[in-house]
């Protein structure tokens, strides 16, 4: 954070109104860090006098958040005037550091988790000064992570998304447990005259082979995400994932030109002739509505490893040009309270990021949902620090060349690791 946003913040913070809170959310009255600095803060902190708060979300989400900045002012008597503006969480951090010293921004923003390190360095989010310890102990380790930055905690994890496997019952009566099965199954299934396919997924989309690279042990940055000088991706580590992925073209049998389409692969399992797909809940919706009998379950093990799938995580910041700190960082406090979470997650069907609340939906949700609920153990946050933007062309193209063109994989990777040296070199120099 810039010293001068700290500053901002902190001389709000302790110039409030002494005395009663009127707010009630879980991470002020609940469990208190006694002791702690955060504590004192949370226990001084209101709702500054006639506080005008605008509210940054996605089109899809308006009635929801309608009905969450209702249920704020009346369930815990407060009078603040929300606006709530359409801004995907795609777009809200360009649009955050873009606008926000020129025009009225939003006080609450709904990003993705991975634009995180991007807000910070640019001086556009503010701390987490309510929920940090409860960030880091109460959700999923994905949450978590996702919602930090250099150590810090600054965003409100509201919702998480992983990918899980989808499939064709009346093709596999037996959920796959591994995908040395569905590699046993293809030779008596696959037919490229009839695109028949007994696995599907996007190959050359890093996002999802992620998994397969990172099969024995490979990473992208080191200190989990957070170090752009240790950079590992042509690794011994993911040179051996590399070469086992390979290894599934018995089950995929197709070019990954083939693959880039998702609505073509969706498509084919929704004709019968895909036995299953790699996905995301984004997903969901068509597959289960493809008139096939669709089963979901975790990613399958691969050489007896459980293969770690990126997770995209949506966050809650407080913009750093707001006007009403405090006001901003009590509602998007209370956006991640349990009560709030599981109202999102009835109304959007975004999958929440508590532990406890966790728990308690998994024996009545939906099957994607449990899936995904599942494969939470066995996902990564994606990096968010900036340089993680540098990784996505170069290592599409290493999954190509490998996958198409059968080159080895520990050239394919030393390409892309000297593509995405070079770019951050010329990045350092420009940004001095």
């Amino acid at each position: 954070m810039k010293q001068s946003n700290w500053i901002f913040a902190a001389a709000a913070i302790l110039t409030a109104t002494l005395g009663f809170l009127k707010y009630a959310g879980p991470a002020v009255a609940t469990k208190p860090d006694s002791g702690t600095e955060q504590s004192a803060m949370t226990q001084i902190m209101a709702v500054e006098k006639g506080a005008k708060l605008v509210i940054w979300t996605d089109p899809d989400w308006i009635p929801f958040m309608n009905e969450v900045t209702r249920s704020f002012n009346q369930s815990l008597g407060q009078s603040v005037e929300f606006t709530v503006v359409a801004v995907s969480p795609m777009d809200g951090t360009r649009r955050l550091i873009q606008d926000g010293g020129t025009s009225r921004v939003g006080d609450v923003v709904e990003i993705v988790h991975n634009a995180l390190g991007e807000a910070v360095n640019a001086g556009a989010v503010l701390e987490n000064l309510v929920s940090a310890q409860r960030v880091a102990t109460e959700f999923i380790p994905p949450a978590a992570h996702a919602a930090t930055y250099h150590d810090v905690v600054y965003g409100f994890p509201t919702s998480f998304q992983t990918v899980a496997l989808f499939y064709n019952r009346d093709i596999l009566p037996k959920a796959p447990e591994t995908f040395e099965e569905l590699i046993a199954f293809a030779p008596g299934f696959n037919d490229k005259v009839k695109n028949r396919y007994t696995l599907l997924w996007g190959v050359q989309n890093y996002y999802f082979s992620r998994m397969f690279l990172t099969l024995f042990g490979g990473y992208e940055f080191g200190k989990n995400g957070t170090d752009p000088r240790d950079f590992g991706i042509a690794s011994d580590a993911v040179v051996q994932g590399l070469t086992a992925m390979l290894e599934l073209k018995k089950a995929v049998n197709a070019s990954s030109a083939d693959l880039v389409n998702p609505l073509v692969q969706r498509g084919l399992f929704s004709e019968g002739k895909v036995a299953a797909v790699i996905e995301g809940p984004w997903a969901s919706k068509a597959l289960m509505e493809s008139g096939r009998n669709v089963g979901v379950v975790p990613i399958p093990t691969f050489k007896g490893k459980h293969p770690r799938t990126f997770s995209t995580v949506t966050l809650a910041v407080v913009s750093s040009y707001s006007p009403y700190p405090q006001a901003a960082q009590l509602f998007a406090d209370y956006l991640v309270s349990d009560a709030i979470l599981k109202k999102r997650y009835e109304m959007i069907g975004s999958v929440p990021t508590s532990k406890a609340l966790l728990a308690s939906i998994a024996p009545t949700a939906s099957a994607t949902t449990k899936a995904l609920i599942q494969q939470a153990e066995y996902a990564d946050a994606m990096p968010s620090i900036p340089e993680m933007a540098f990784l996505w062309s170069p290592m599409s193209g290493a999954l190509v060349d490998a996958w198409n063109n059968g080159k080895a994989p520990a050239d394919v990777l030393k390409t892309a690791k000297d593509i995405i040296d070079e770019q951050l070199k010329l990045d350092q120099q420009e940004g001095k």
